[in-house]
């Protein structure tokens, strides 16, 4: 048996159903690499040790605090001690042979510049080893300093592979190198293929069911200025489309597709309309549900990809530029509401009634194509990584 290639997947977690989904389709795909692989996942609050001992992963040896960064030199330890540690399921920078980044949408002017800086530099010593380092599709941008350019084009001159995922995305990649090399690759959200799984959480409803998925993210200053005062709309617009539905004889369930954040703005939701709240833990049971809807309404990006890639016709709300272009990938850029308002998502929702048997075969349509697009993805990644 060939050596086992220790694949480190970064930029997920357990808690945030999207990242969870997007760690889960890593490992699907790497099933296809046709080389044992050992996954190492970084510790963090929002990917404990239990969880992460669920899936056998190793720990990467890492200290990165701030502007100091001890990861590379801890790589330089002695083989010896290297070999200590991983007795104790640890390995260091070094010893990985592969990375496969799945952010989702983590570089950009919105983000700190430490962290795509430090990513940059990573990147660079991982092309300088030989090691492939792969961004797994996601957004990216914008890049307005001359510093955020710097590092992103010492990321695009030196990662193996960036699957881009979306042709805005593309474009603010472009604004940092005079041209994009063959390794930019735009591709669809790789989480589309993964297959639901039902399991006991799941409630049991006596009626059709409309899934509603809001995001604290859109109520939040760390995301845009203003977003604390639209807090009340947002809630109004949510609890409104609520009673229409309801009326219109769906039930209305509130899934919380991230973590306490995303539960306090249920529980506001659901004190204003006729609305129950799920909370599900495994993402592909989560994604079951979803896919069990009438349809959606999601400001949460995965929570419209769980429903659209299983033809449930769904509504987003959006706070970035990843969300329309998402949304047009499976020909529902007309449904992506950027101005939220009460009026606004009332009369798409009055819309997507109106047209619901043609949308659930146009968007099944779609998300077959976009299934085979991630085929064509993983096909490339084996041939660049092999």
């Amino acid at each position: 048996m060939s050596k086992a290639v220790f694949v480190e997947i970064k930029g997920v977690q357990f808690r945030n159903k999207g990242a969870y989904l997007m760690l889960l389709a890593c490992l699907e795909g790497l099933k296809g690499l046709q080389r044992p692989t050992e996954l190492v996942l970084s510790p963090g609050p929002n990917l404990p040790y239990v969880e992460r001992a669920k899936l056998g992963a190793w720990q990467k040896l890492s200290f990165r605090r701030g502007g100091l960064d001890l990861t590379p030199l801890i790589g330089k330890l002695p083989g010896a001690v290297q070999r200590l540690f991983q007795r104790y399921g640890m390995v260091s920078e070094q010893q990985i042979d592969l990375v496969l980044e799945a952010s989702g949408f983590a570089y950009g002017d919105q983000w700190p510049l430490r962290f795509l800086q430090n990513t940059a530099k990573e990147v660079v010593r991982f092309a300088k080893a030989g090691k492939p380092f792969i961004f797994m599709p996601q957004a990216f941008g914008p890049f307005s300093s001359a510093e955020s350019k710097a590092a992103m084009r010492d990321i695009i001159q030196h990662a193996r592979l960036i699957f881009v995922r979306d042709p805005v995305s593309l474009q603010h990649l472009q604004s940092c190198v005079p041209q994009l090399p063959d390794s930019v690759v735009l591709t669809a959200d790789f989480t589309i293929g993964l297959t639901a799984r039902p399991n006991a959480e799941l409630p049991s409803l006596s009626a059709p069911y409309a899934a509603l998925i809001p995001n604290n993210k859109v109520v939040s200053k760390f995301n845009h200025a203003g977003a604390e005062q639209q807090r009340s709309s947002y809630i109004a617009a949510f609890a409104a489309a609520a009673h229409k539905l309801s009326a219109a004889g769906m039930q209305c369930v509130l899934v919380n597709h991230e973590g306490k954040e995303d539960a306090q703005l249920c529980a506001e939701i659901a004190a204003k309309a006729p609305c129950q709240i799920v909370q599900i833990d495994d993402p592909l049971a989560v994604k079951a549900f979803i896919g069990g809807a009438e349809l959606a309404i999601s400001s949460r990006f995965h929570g419209a990809v769980n429903a659209l890639s299983q033809g449930v016709p769904c509504i987003a709300t959006s706070w970035s530029h990843k969300y329309h272009a998402m949304m047009a990938d499976f020909a529902m850029a007309d449904y992506c509401v950027a101005d939220l308002t009460e009026h606004n998502l009332l009369a798409a929702v009055q819309q997507l009634l109106d047209n619901k048997d043609s949308l659930v075969a146009n968007v099944t349509a779609r998300a077959s194509a976009l299934k085979q697009q991630n085929a064509q993805m993983w096909q490339r990644l084996y041939q660049d990584v092999s």
